[in-house]
């Protein structure tokens, strides 16, 4: 059987030493989905990470998962990962590094991640650079939303215009379904589904939680995504929780994937409020097929999936708008109602069907071509 080899930052949770576990975020999730369409071909796929907790080898949900210790450069260690790693080889992160490439390997863009305004122009132009020679070296990038393919049209040079491939993030719409009527005993529950991190917006979301639980008595906050264990705004976060005034009405729980389904169905408003670094979101994919409005800041891919008063709210990534759009929804039952049934309308068009289909047929080639495999 042949082998394909997935070269990622993340995958099994290195981060907090729980190695016998997948992180859960969007990026790992998306290589556990891809890992079973690579199954569905006949191979068989392996994932090479970095790692802060030593080199590793073990099996995690039924994959073979290699951890690299990363003791010098992010460039050293995958040109580790590409000398040891069997078969052909996926490069499913750090496309923004300049990376040495196994020639015939496919490359996959999770979203742009140098778009913080306050990054300098030296920095984002070595970015450039580096998407450049990902753009010369892969032999196509997949990417999960349109604004990576508008960046590599204007501010690269290729001549292929099939190099780069929008295959959009999907959603499996049978488990993220409506729950249809829910018993919330008076509560409103506004769910912010992400990570705990700068990029996804737990700053604001925070800064509008206090105004909310103070404006609305019937409010109930939950924070569903992971923490990574010593990160300073991980730690802000924990003592904020603890010692909020409003602790009662504060939730935080981390969902495995199989489980994730239940904190959207308890949901009637879900918030997306990305900063920076935001792709085809999968949490806003989730909450729009369970039927719940969505307010979403205007990054990214957030721009390809909520259209602003139809299936939800876009607002600029700050406190005030924001907390100002989820106060509508709060105090508007019938506006809830009317984007909830928007919001399943949308993602029903992001079926997984379609997203297998096409990586099913982006593999057919890739797999057939082992003769450029080193």
């Amino acid at each position: 059987m042949s082998k394909v080899g997935i070269l990622t930052h993340s995958f099994a949770d290195a981060y907090n030493g729980r190695l016998d576990r997948i992180f859960g975020g969007g990026l790992e999730r998306y290589i556990f989905n891809l890992c079973g369409v690579i199954r569905e071909m006949g191979a068989e796929p392996e994932v090479h990470q970095l790692s802060f907790q030593g080199d590793f080898d073990r099996a995690v949900e039924g994959i073979r998962v290699k951890g690299y210790a990363c003791t010098h450069s992010v460039r050293e260690t995958f040109g580790r990962m590409s000398r040891e790693a069997e078969g052909r080889l996926i490069y499913s992160s750090q496309m923004w590094t300049m990376l040495d490439y196994r020639p015939g390997s496919l490359g996959i863009c999770h979203g742009i991640n140098w778009d913080e305004p306050r990054i300098d122009g030296a920095p984002k132009e070595a970015v450039r650079q580096a998407i450049q020679h990902a753009l010369s070296e892969l032999t196509m990038i997949v990417t999960v939303d349109s604004h990576f393919l508008t960046y590599c049209r204007s501010a690269c040079r290729y001549d292929d215009r099939e190099k780069v491939r929008l295959i959009p993030n999907a959603v499996d719409t049978d488990i993220f379904a409506p729950a249809g009527e829910r018993a919330n005993y008076g509560e409103l529950r506004v769910l912010f589904p992400r990570r705990i991190s700068v990029e996804r917006g737990i700053v604001p979301m925070m800064l509008a939680a206090d105004r909310l639980l103070d404006a609305y008595p019937q409010a109930v906050i939950e924070f569903a995504g992971e923490t990574i264990g010593g990160d300073p705004l991980c730690e802000a976060f924990r003592i904020w929780l603890d010692r909020h005034p409003e602790q009662d009405r504060l939730l935080h729980r981390v969902y495995p994937f199989g489980q994730v389904a239940e904190a959207y169905r308890r949901a009637d408003i879900a918030v997306i409020p990305s900063v920076f670094s935001e792709g085809t979101s999968y949490a806003c994919l989730e909450a729009l097929s369970c039927g719940i409005p969505v307010v979403a800041s205007q990054v990214g891919g957030l721009n390809d999936l909520i259209l602003n008063g139809y299936n939800g709210l876009l607002v600029h990534p700050g406190e005030q708008e924001l907390a100002d759009a989820i106060g509508r929804l709060i105090e508007d039952a019938d506006l809830r109602l009317r984007m909830g049934a928007r919001a399943r309308e949308t993602a029903l068009a992001f079926g997984e069907d379609e997203w297998r289909a096409k990586w099913r047929a982006v593999l057919t080639t890739f797999l057939a071509h082992t003769h450029a495999a080193v």
